[in-house]
């Protein structure tokens, strides 16, 4: 596989994570990682303290927490996608927005995710994702259109 398209196929698998969550739906969402995955950065948010390892640790956050939601929507300025020189490993940079609502109003988040990925049988796979947030708080006009 040349470097041009695993780039376009690692950005594939950044879009489709989003619209996972987007829908969310948790099955597809946990698609995107391998079985041992670590996600940084996201337990914080809520005052524990990760990284969360594995596809059940992810499920048993990230299920409830997508369940909870009429809605989340986020979106992703990809930076960076550098192939390793093997060409089975990579990492990504982006800028991340996400929105979302629930029952307890909206929450707006601002940040930055840096992954490891490599790539599986069954495509490219997160094998971690290092969540840096800049902003994260309560949306005050949810209302205002």
């Amino acid at each position: 596989m040349g470097k041009r398209k695993a780039k376009a196929d690692v950005r594939e698998v950044v879009d489709g994570y989003s619209g996972a969550a987007s829908r969310l739906d948790i099955d597809e969402f946990l698609t995107y990682f391998v079985d041992d995955a670590q996600v940084h950065g996201v337990l914080e948010l809520f005052g524990q303290t990760g990284p969360m390892v594995g596809k059940e640790a992810l499920r048993a956050f990230f299920g409830p927490a997508l369940g909870g939601l009429d809605w989340l929507m986020q979106h992703n300025s990809i930076t960076d996608v550098n192939i390793g020189k093997d060409g089975k490993t990579a990492t990504t940079s982006l800028a991340v927005q996400e929105r979302a609502s629930g029952p307890n109003g909206e929450i707006i988040m601002l940040g930055r995710y840096d992954d490891k990925l490599m790539l599986t049988d069954d495509g490219w796979k997160f094998t971690e994702r290092r969540l840096t947030v800049y902003k994260f708080a309560p949306v005050t006009d949810a209302g205002a259109a």
